[in-house]
Order: C-alpha cells, then sequence, then structure tokens
C-alpha cells in the first residue's frame, strides 16, 4: 500500500513547534522528511522530557549542520537540490545570512522546482517583519488573549496551541504550492506564512461582527460568555454550552431553573441575574457527576462534554474505543521510555497513517542515497497557478464551521464549490449572531456564514423529498470532493454516505468530520466548538492556576478545517497517481487533541498534571498588565537578561538590573510575583501603544491586547493585504479575512466571490443537470428548491 505523499522529499530546517509540526503532518502523509539541525540541536528536545520533541519528529530522519563548515553546508545543498519541498521557520532572512546559498536566488540556481515555506510570526514583509515576539506576545497581537473569567485580566491559550495550528496552516500551504511547483513555472515557489495570520483566521470573525454592530449603534466589544459554559461538578469540571435558544430553555428544565428561561442574554453578559442563576444551580451540580451530567444532558440533546485534562483524556471512552493515543518512546538518554501521544488528525481508508518511526536522534546524518533529482508530481499541472484547484468539483453538504471552511479554502483558489442547503432547514451557521436579526434576510447577514461561505454557488434541495435526493445523487455523480460535517447518520439517511456515492461515483473522495467520530460510543453525541475544546484538552490548560479551566472560543473548527484540508491534497496526489478515490474520516476531537499534545506527553512521563499557567511560561517571565493612560491591556515577555536589562532601562529602573531577584532567569520565576508588581506598576503609568513602542524599540517583546474593533487597523496585515472587499447583494461591501500565507507564484487573491445568498444557485447549477425552467418551476411550487427561508 502506498501512502498518498510517497515520493515527495522534504527538507526541515526549523525548530521549536510551527515548522516541524508541519512536517509531522507530511510525514504521516508518506512524505520522506529530513530534519536538519545544529549541533547543539533542536531546542524542542529539552522541552517536556523530550517527549514532544519526539512526538513532532516521529517517523523523519535527521541531518546535523554547523552552518560554519563548508563540508557540511555542501551536503545541505545537495540535500535541497533532491528536494520537493523545503520547510523553515528561522527568524526572516537567517538563510539569507547564512551566505551559502540558500537565500532566494541561490535556491532558484540550485533547484528551480523547488517549493519553499516560510514561517515567522508576522511574516517576510511588512513594518513589523522583524519584531521581537514570543508566543505569548503573538497570541495578543491576534486578539487570542481574551477575558475568560468576568472579573480577571484577560489570559492566553495553554500549552503552545497556536503554534501548532500555524504548523497546520503550513502544511496546507505546502501541499498547495507543490501543486503549483509541478506546473513547470520556472522558478521556486515561495509560501510567505505569518504565525500572526494564522491566529486571526482561527477566530469566529469578530472584526466582521464588530464592524455589522458599530453599524447597529451597538456596542462592540461587549463581555459574554456562552451558557453553562465550564462548571464544577461534584468530582470535576464539565462543559455544557447552549449553543441555541432551545438548548438554553432545556438547560434551565434540567437544572430545575425554568424561572430563567427569559434571562439567557443577560446570563451571558454578566448581569446580575447571572450570579443569582449560578448560585441555584451549583446544588444541583454538586450533587452529580461529570459523567451523569454529560449523560443526561446528551439525553435531551444538550451539547455537553467533560474537562479532560493530560491525564484524564486517555481515559476518555470515546478516544479509548478509537485507539487514538499511542504508545511511543523516547530515544537518546532515555531511550525507551515509554508514554502516550496523540495518534494521526485524520484516518484515510486506502491509505491510513501508518505507526509512526521513532524521531532522529542528536548528531544524525543522512545517507547519500537518499540524493536525486526531486520526484515527478501525481497532479497534472495546473493551466493557472493563481487558481490551482480549477476543475476540481466539490459537493459541499456541510453545515456550521468546520467542512465550511475546508470548501471555502478550495473555492478560494478555484475548484466549483457547489453548497446545498435547504429552505426547510439552512446551515444552522446562519443564525449565529442572533443581535443582527433585522430584516425579513435575516439570515442572510450572519457575519460568522457570510466569512465561511465565500467563493461558493449555493443551491437548496429538500433532501427528505425523493426529487431532492435524486438532484442531490445526480450532483455528487459528477463530483470530484464531497465534503460533510454532520453527527453520523445524517447523510446515511439521505443515501449520501460513502458507501452509497462509490455505486454511482467510485473514485469520489468523501471528506466527513463529525464532531466525535463516526465510530464509538460517542459517535451520535452533539456538541460544537466549545465541546470539542473541553474535550480535547484545550480548556483544561487555559485560565488561572486558581480558577477554572476556560474556553478558547473560536478555534476547534478551523483546526479541524485545516487539518482535513492538509488530508485531502494528499488523498488528491494519491488519487492522481492511482485514479483511486478513498473516504477521508477527520473526528473533530482528534485534531483538537493533535494541537494539544503536549499535556498528554508530559503527564505520561512525570505522572503529575501540570497547573495552568495563566499567563505564564516555563521558559519566559511574562504577563499581561493594565496601561492606565487608555484602558488597554499589553503583554510583556522577558526572555532573557538582556531583555531584562532593557526592560529595566525602559522603566527608568537602572537598579533593578542586579536586583537579585530578577537577575537571572531562574531568579526572575522564583520571585515572578515581584516581577509582575514591578512591571503593572510601570504600566500603569503608561499609555498601551508608547509602552509596546518604547519596549519593542530596545528588542523586548511587547503587544496590545487586540480587540475585535481594532482588528481592521493592524497595519501589519493591511500592509500584507490580509483583508479582501467584496459585495455582497444585501449587506454591501465588507472586508474579509484572507487565508494566513502569500504563494508566489501562485493565487493573487484570498477570494474570487462573496457569500452567496440561499438558493442563489438553483437554476445555474441545476438546469446544468439538464433541468427546463418549466420543471425548475415545478420544484419551486413543491418547495424542493426556493430562495427565502420557509417561515421567515
Amino acid at each position: 500500500m502506498t501512502a498518498p505523499l510517497s515520493g515527495v522529499r522534504v527538507v526541515e530546517i526549523g525548530t521549536e513547534i510551527a515548522g516541524p509540526y508541519c512536517t509531522k503532518l507530511l510525514a504521516d502523509l508518506g512524505a520522506d522528511v529530513i530534519k536538519v539541525e545544529p549541533v547543539a540541536g533542536d531546542p524542542m528536545r529539552r522541552w517536556g522530557q523530550g517527549g514532544v520533541f519526539e512526538y513532532l519528529n516521529a517517523g523523519k530522519r535527521g541531518h546535523t549542520v554547523d552552518p560554519t563548515r563548508d563540508a557540511e553546508i555542501t551536503v545541505l545543498l545537495d540535500l535541497v537540490a533532491g528536494a520537493d519541498l523545503l520547510v523553515e521557520n528561522l527568524a526572516p532572512g537567517t538563510l539569507d545570512k547564512w551566505g551559502c546559498g540558500l537565500d532566494s536566488a541561490g535556491l532558484q540556481r540550485l533547484n528551480p522546482r523547488l517549493a519553499v515555506v516560510r514561517v515567522s510570526p508576522y511574516g517576510q514583509h511588512g513594518p513589523l517583519r522583524d519584531r521581537p515576539s514570543t508566543p505569548l506576545t503573538l497570541q495578543a497581537a491576534s486578539g487570542w488573549v481574551n477575558v475568560r473569567e468576568f472579573d480577571r485580566p484577560p489570559v492566553q491559550s495553554g500549552a503552545r496551541i497556536p503554534e501548532y495550528v500555524a504548523g497546520a496552516y503550513a502544511a496546507l500551504a505546502a501541499l498547495t504550492a507543490l501543486r503549483v511547483a509541478g506546473s513547470d513555472v520556472g522558478r521556486i515557489v515561495e509560501v510567505d506564512l505569518s504565525m500572526l495570520e494564522c491566529l486571526i483566521s482561527t477566530l469566529p470573525y469578530p472584526m466582521l461582527l464588530a464592524e455589522r454592530l458599530k453599524k447597529m449603534g451597538l456596542p462592540t466589544n461587549t463581555k459574554a460568555a456562552p451558557m453553562l459554559g465550564i462548571v464544577r461538578a461534584r468530582d470535576g469540571w464539565v462543559g455544557i454550552n447552549c449553543l441555541t435558544g432551545q438548548h438554553w430553555m432545556d438547560v434551565c428544565a434540567m437544572v430545575g431553573l425554568p424561572e430563567f428561561e427569559e434571562h439567557q442574554l443577560a446570563i451571558m453578559l454578566g448581569g446580575p441575574e447571572r450570579d443569582e442563576f449560578f448560585a441555584k444551580a451549583q446544588p444541583w451540580l454538586d450533587a452529580m457527576t461529570v459523567a451523569d451530567i454529560v449523560d443526561l444532558s446528551q439525553a435531551m440533546r444538550i451539547p455537553a462534554a467533560p474537562v479532560t485534562d493530560g491525564a484524564t483524556i486517555v481515559e476518555c471512552p470515546q478516544y479509548r474505543e478509537r485507539d487514538f493515543f499511542i504508545e511511543s518512546r523516547l530515544g537518546g538518554a532515555d531511550e525507551g521510555r515509554q508514554f502516550r501521544r496523540p495518534g494521526a488528525a485524520f484516518r484515510l481508508a486506502k491509505t491510513p497513517v501508518p505507526e509512526p518511526g521513532p524521531a532522529p536522534a542528536p548528531g544524525s546524518t543522512v545517507p547519500s542515497g537518499w540524493l536525486a533529482p526531486p520526484s515527478a508530481h501525481a497532479q497534472p499541472p495546473v493551466a493557472d497557478v493563481a487558481l490551482p484547484f480549477a476543475g476540481l468539483k466539490v459537493f459541499d453538504l456541510s453545515t456550521f464551521w468546520a467542512g465550511a471552511y475546508l470548501t471555502c479554502y478550495l473555492g478560494a483558489y478555484g475548484a466549483d464549490v457547489v453548497k446545498v442547503e435547504s429552505i426547510q432547514r439552512a446551515d444552522g451557521h446562519r443564525f449565529s449572531g442572533a443581535l443582527l436579526r433585522d430584516g425579513d434576510d435575516w439570515y442572510e447577514r450572519g457575519p460568522l456564514w457570510q466569512g465561511t461561505n465565500l467563493n461558493k454557488r449555493d443551491i437548496t434541495l429538500d433532501l427528505s423529498s425523493e426529487q431532492g435526493r435524486t438532484l442531490a445523487h445526480a450532483l455528487a455523480a459528477e463530483a470530484d470532493v464531497v465534503v460533510e460535517n454532520f453527527s453520523p447518520r445524517v447523510v446515511e439517511q439521505f443515501g449520501l454516505d460513502y458507501d452509497s456515492l462509490i455505486e454511482i461515483n467510485p473514485a469520489v473522495i468523501m471528506v466527513r468530520m463529525p464532531g466525535f467520530g463516526l465510530q464509538g460510543p460517542w459517535r451520535d453525541y452533539v456538541g460544537w466548538a466549545l465541546n470539542i475544546e473541553q474535550l480535547a484538552g484545550m480548556s483544561s490548560v487555559t485560565g488561572y492556576p486558581d480558577g477554572p479551566p476556560c474556553n478558547l472560543q473560536g478555534p476547534a473548527d478551523p483546526i479541524a478545517g485545516v487539518h482535513a484540508a492538509v488530508a485531502l491534497l494528499a488523498a488528491l496526489e494519491h488519487r492522481a497517481r492511482t485514479g483511486e478515490g478513498q473516504l477521508i474520516e477527520v473526528a473533530q476531537i482528534e485534531a483538537g487533541a493533535a494541537v494539544t499534545a503536549e499535556p498528554v506527553i508530559e503527564a505520561a512521563l512525570s505522572g503529575q498534571v501540570r497547573a495552568r499557567e495563566g499567563n505564564r511560561q516555563r521558559d519566559h517571565t511574562q504577563g499581561v498588565y493594565p496601561a492606565d493612560g487608555d484602558g488597554e491591556w499589553v503583554a510583556v515577555s522577558v526572555r532573557h537578561d538582556a531583555d531584562w536589562h532593557a526592560l529595566a532601562e525602559a522603566m527608568q529602573r537602572p537598579e533593578l538590573r542586579e536586583d537579585p531577584r530578577f537577575s537571572t532567569c531562574a531568579a526572575r520565576h522564583a520571585h515572578h510575583d515581584d516581577f509582575d508588581a514591578v512591571v503593572a506598576e510601570w504600566m500603569s503609568r503608561q499609555t498601551s501603544d508608547g509602552a509596546v513602542e518604547l519596549l519593542c524599540a530596545r528588542g523586548v517583546p511587547a503587544e496590545c491586547v487586540l480587540t475585535a474593533d481594532r482588528m481592521y487597523e493592524v497595519e501589519q496585515l493591511n500592509a500584507r493585504g490580509f483583508y479582501q472587499e467584496l459585495q455582497h447583494p444585501i449587506t454591501g461591501r465588507d472586508r474579509f479575512p484572507g487565508w494566513p500565507f502569500r504563494i508566489d507564484p501562485g493565487p493573487r487573491q484570498h477570494h474570487r466571490t462573496a457569500p452567496p445568498t440561499l438558493g442563489q444557485h438553483n437554476d445555474e447549477v441545476l438546469s446544468r443537470l439538464g433541468l427546463s425552467g418549466a420543471q425548475l418551476s415545478v420544484l419551486r411550487e413543491q418547495l424542493v428548491i426556493g430562495d427565502r427561508l420557509l417561515g421567515s
């Protein structure tokens, strides 16, 4: 059995997480990855007792290079000359400074068919290109540092999840760039990926929502929390997540408080009713176990899930039944120590991901037999590098965000995406953002739906009718790809499951993205993004040590969508080579757990669950502090002594440089509370922008905490053309966020078309199946198709 990326050769010159996670995903899919390390080794070898390095680099081969030694550089150049793809996540310009022919011009001479992916915090160009940064300051700059408890400062997400997110986008960009490079464009294909843009791309379009609220004269940064959110039960934490008004009413009935049914919005916004509700609900919660609450909630179809941590997640029945976590062994000095780690984030039926091999040992070198001309690409050349997916037909059965995000990406770069809804039951994502329900066409105005459904044609089909199912089967028979992310059994009842589709379209690739997976005891559980965060371990690592686990409120859906897109592009390579389609399953809880690997691995190796860290981090001394001048928050990181000396100078406190509490990294960590007090006192006398400018000028990483109402004002994003303005027939012109990378040569814009209205393309799409105008009119009369939501 041949892996989908078999024959693709990748050189990784990377460190930390983003670059290595990118190439880990490619290695999972069969690419031959050579990891290039300096003599001192990747710092991740020393992080988390080495288990995280093993997870990120399993199955790769290693090569150690000293860039000051000509002989070793010669071998590195030979490796790149024989590669299809080079991935690097060093500081911008680092390879140029090596002066060994790994700059763009040198790579062009060395291997003109090469694709190059460069991952950096802010991108390879723009005014912030060389800005100092850490994961905390990058989260602050992208809107990921949020108020998660009403009465506490905003807090980062834990477990370095954002770096994995950037790595997943890098893998998506890499496979797209390889598609372009296979077209003999006569030059290397370069990808410029911005981690800042990756993080903004995973947010639920807060800038669009803020803009709409502003136009309606409503506040744009109102603090709100989903209900019930994460609450304490008798034996642990549980997430109960109301997505609809019906969910809220069912929760009130479940806990015996029906009198609060009419107060959902006030409770979400933190009004006085909130404290009263929770005071009355807590005795009921205290009397119930987590398992009992989840079982009862799910029986009532209320989205609920346990909040797992690094130890409890491996005992979760759904993960255990699906054999998701796998046993690995450490190499190096700890060789032989076993630990559990996440398995693959995707499951391909015809080309399954094999058990990973070991990570490369320190000081490894690659046998010379690997050196060969670049492999031939399976995909036929694309006619237009600006549209690398042109000719690909996608039948989009998705709902809400995860599946729709995947198809939005394919459509952006040329695929013909036909999205199916119905006038009886439109995509539920249209109903998100209830505050915007103005006018009888309110379901066309939702910014969350619009942002996820660009680049598509929209039709309506009543799949409960025989005519609707017949037309859906006809469209599926023509499709290259079918995508759905409903709960299991939904598409089965319409004859649109994979086994049914291959009877009419044997070469189809079907992507299924159920929240909990297609098999397992929880396969039929209802859930949405917050449930995924809670069950995948994201919530348990986010928040303050003395507070509850906290929701991230955003990234789970696009994380699943990006991983599914990576698997799909690999499966398309396999089909181009063999003619064989297949089923791809991406359980959203598994994609979420794949990017939250660290707590699982560390708990397995140490026997302990690491406490939540708030805004702290084991390598840096850092925090988020209020600036008195404008009421904003500022994130500041001190990475080493040089940062501390520069910070002391900026604060005009030179005596602090030698203060024994702060004079070394270890001392600053030991006296972190004192460090916070000193920085907070100084910050309280500054404006946020002034403090950031002062610190960054001295090389100290610092960023204002970005809020939704200022996301269109970010200088770096505008310089890089991150937003694209499109005209919608009902809501007018809006600036939509794009994709977090630039491919050159390649796509010249992020999006092709504005989000469609309901049933906008019924006649256009269905007439191509041979239906006459009269037949379409009959279908409208019978409510099989239409362009207005029934009952609206």
